[in-house]
């Protein structure tokens, strides 16, 4: 409700501005949408250089780095997909690391996670999303690790959901455990 007061109020003000002001209300929206453009096309190249470094990583490292016997190899396998296809417009497949870190190394915001990366894995996994707060990982998610862990500690939303056989790699097919 808010929101959208608020892009009624900025949008009202944009239309007086360019009847009164029309060339300087060009160019200013000219150059908020020339800053926008550099800053996702350097976010973009940045993620292509990290994927650069990390080419030929997979799953099967990333999967590695839990414990996948007090780790639901589900969880593990759908933080890391997801993550992927949020990172999608950079790279396809990008190789994610449990270190990595949301916001300063992915760039992915705190909206982002919350309303579209957290409802997508909670789907994907079985996980509820009620009673957060009494996670002992909430409000402390700030790396893929982190996130991880977070799911594992969230109960299932119908009990007897089967768990995944740990994470096969794509390269050799066998399984990710250590």
């Amino acid at each position: 409700m808010a929101c959208g007061a608020f892009i009624a109020a900025l949008a009202c003000g944009m239309g007086a501005a360019m009847v009164r002001h029309p060339f300087g209300t060009v160019v200013v929206i000219t150059v908020v949408a020339g800053f926008a453009a550099w800053t996702s096309s350097r976010h973009k190249t940045r993620l292509q250089a990290i994927a650069a470094m990390r080419e030929g990583e997979s799953i099967c490292g990333f999967a590695r780095s839990f414990d996948l016997r007090s780790t639901d190899p589900l969880v593990v396998r759908a933080v890391h997909e997801q993550i992927q296809h949020e990172l999608r417009g950079s790279r396809a497949g990008f190789p994610v690391r449990a270190s990595d870190r949301l916001g300063k190394e992915l760039e992915i915001d705190d909206d982002t996670l919350d309303m579209e990366l957290v409802p997508a894995i909670a789907r994907r996994t079985g996980r509820c999303l009620d009673d957060t707060q009494t996670n002992p990982c909430y409000g402390r998610v700030h790396t893929v690790s982190d996130l991880v862990q977070f799911f594992n500690h969230q109960p299932e939303r119908l009990q007897g959901l089967p768990t995944a056989a740990a994470p096969r790699c794509p390269a050799t097919g066998r399984s990710a455990r250590p």
